[in-house]
């Protein structure tokens, strides 16, 4: 008998290279998270690759078949980007009960559903007619929610769109994807793709505790309220109800439009009282977004001017931390808004990459950890959200030229928090509405100096009715609340001199005699010719020195003098090729 792995390489070439219509019968279980990150789909799935460049226009290139016991789950690849709920003529044909006389006739299967991805629809094919159905009645989920050539798509395996028979009725279906009337198809013409589901049982979600984790994290959430819904007699009970759950030190609201700093201050005493004559205390600058924080807020700046981007820097308690916190509170702009959006990505990281350089309106201690927090739309063009991690900034005659944002020179990390009690990771729906479920609510941070500990998303009615007892929630709390979930992450922030230290040497970075009472040559490997930068900073941050040199492609090195210093320790930043690096010094 063959083992299941030759199994499936037989079954992949008959499926690939049949001309006669053949089928291959497969089947995978595999517990899949719809994250947009595409781990956890790994050579065990189902798949079946495409010929590149077949086609004119997109060109299809791979899809791939799994589920578990609750949703079918399928990814797909393209050799292009595009915006997978809008403006596209992708199209999934599905034969749920795999029978070639029932549903639409079309490239060898009887597809009994139609996907149309850029039309947020599809159609259902039932006995002689045809039905225009909503993806929510299909329990529709897809990520990314941004443009990509890569998407991983979730439906219900227990769908029933006119309440008369399961589209999933037996243990076989055929699908194919196309392009338009004429363009790519994967199976090609004459092919057919045959999946056999498989109700193996797989790993079973562990539900994510909600207590926040002890030894001193720093419990960072963000929420869109819905239009004042902190205002709202209403649905205010249910957003205090699950903040006092998930007990937060810091939070970004948006869409606070009529509710003042102080308002949301007083909201907070009441729905998480500190106790010991103790307020929270609130700052709102741009228009609808409020941060909170349970310690002072030392300074607030508007990173963007009238564009719902703004910055607080969070003064955390000095006998438990080394240094400050600094939260960036963001509510792009939605939708069809792209070159808004791209300025708006564009200014935070300006506004970061000057923080971290002598000058301008912020400065930052090196090493302060910070995170971009709030709704950030990002549902059209993909650059939006590699500018949020890279600092790759478009609109440079505006913003000046881009480099990495992270204190390490690398780029920022995107928390993905998925729901806390399924491996689903999006934050905003609303029944009713033709857009499909979207990750659309961000953490964003300075992983060398933050390590997210523990990170989800908060959606009562999933919940079992034991988890929402044993928390004291009702399963219509997220949902009277807002159309948005409350994103929580818990931070542990690193030492400063361990993330710069951790970032020296990752680049290649070295300093001897250190300590030493005259001088310390650096060393480091300069990959093209250039001028480079040279900061003596207190460790507060505050500029000692500054000087510039240029560098030929190769080793460097440089001879840094300590003299006229008093004994400690000191940071040196070295600017070199559009990124900031920094060493300690210690002058004996």
């Amino acid at each position: 008998m063959l083992s299941n792995q030759l199994m499936r390489v037989a079954c992949f070439a008959i499926a690939l290279f049949s001309v006669f219509g053949k089928n291959c019968l497969t089947a995978q279980a595999l517990p899949i998270a719809i994250d947009g990150l595409f781990e956890d789909w790994t050579s065990a799935a189902i798949s079946l690759d495409d010929a590149v460049g077949d086609a004119s226009g997109l060109d299809l290139l791979r899809i791939s078949v799994a589920n578990d016991e609750t949703y079918l789950y399928i990814r797909f690849e393209l050799d292009d980007l595009v915006v997978l709920n809008d403006n596209n003529d992708l199209r999934l044909f599905m034969d749920g009960d795999n029978n070639n006389l029932t549903g639409l006739a079309s490239n060898g299967i009887g597809a009994d559903l139609e996907l149309r991805f850029g039309d947020r629809e599809a159609r259902y094919y039932f006995g002689n007619s045809s039905y225009t159905i909503s993806l929510e009645e299909l329990d529709f989920h897809h990520l990314p929610t941004f443009s990509n050539d890569v998407f991983e798509i979730a439906i219900d395996r227990q769908a029933d769109p006119l309440g008369l028979a399961p589209l999933f009725s037996g243990d076989k279906i055929r699908l194919y994807l196309r392009n338009g009337t004429t363009g790519d198809r994967l199976p090609e013409q004459g092919q057919t793709f045959t999946y056999s589901f498989n109700d193996e049982p797989v790993e079973p979600f562990q539900p994510i505790d909600l207590q926040r984790l002890s030894n001193g994290p720093v419990r960072l959430m963000t929420w869109n309220t819905l239009f004042d819904g902190l205002l709202d007699s209403d649905r205010k009970p249910h957003f205090q109800q699950i903040i006092a759950v998930l007990n937060p030190d810091i939070i970004t609201f948006n869409e606070c439009w009529d509710m003042t700093s102080g308002q949301a201050a007083t909201f907070m005493n009441q729905a998480l009282p500190l106790g010991n004559l103790q307020s929270w205390k609130a700052a709102k600058l741009e228009d609808g977004n409020i941060t909170v924080s349970r310690w002072p807020i030392l300074q607030n700046w508007s990173v963007y001017p009238g564009r719902r981007l703004v910055a607080s820097l969070i003064d955390l308690p000095d006998g438990d931390f080394e240094t400050d916190f600094l939260v960036v509170n963001g509510h792009l702009r939605c939708c069809s808004a792209n070159s808004e959006r791209q300025l708006e990505a564009d200014a935070f990281a300006e506004f970061i990459l000057d923080a971290k350089s002598p000058g301008g309106s912020i400065d930052l201690a090196p090493g302060t950890p910070f995170v971009l927090s709030g709704d950030m739309n990002l549902v059209g063009d993909q650059q939006q959200y590699l500018t949020l991690l890279t600092g790759d900034i478009q609109n440079t005659n505006v913003f000046g030229n881009g480099a990495p944002l992270d204190w390490d020179g690398t780029e920022l990390e995107d928390v993905v928090a998925i729901q806390a009690d399924r491996r689903f990771a999006h934050t905003w729906e609303e029944p009713g509405n033709a857009y499909p479920p979207s990750r659309l609510d961000f953490h964003i941070s300075s992983n060398s100096v933050l390590e997210a500990k523990k990170s989800f998303s908060l959606n009562t009615e999933i919940m079992s009715a034991e988890r929402l007892a044993a928390f004291g929630l009702s399963a219509e709390d997220s949902r009277l609340a807002s159309d948005h979930l409350p994103v929580v992450t818990d931070f542990e922030i690193k030492t400063t001199t361990a993330a710069i230290v951790s970032a020296s040497q990752k680049f290649g970075f070295s300093a001897s005699p250190n300590p030493s009472d005259d001088v310390v040559i650096v060393q480091w490997a300069q990959t093209k010719t250039g001028l480079v930068s040279f900061f003596i900073k207190q460790m507060d941050g505050s500029l000692l020195r500054k000087w510039d040199a240029t560098f030929q492609a190769g080793d460097a090195t440089e001879t840094v003098s300590l003299k006229g210093l008093t004994s400690g320790p000191y940071l040196l930043e070295v600017k070199v090729e559009g990124r900031t690096f920094g060493l300690v010094l210690v002058k004996s």
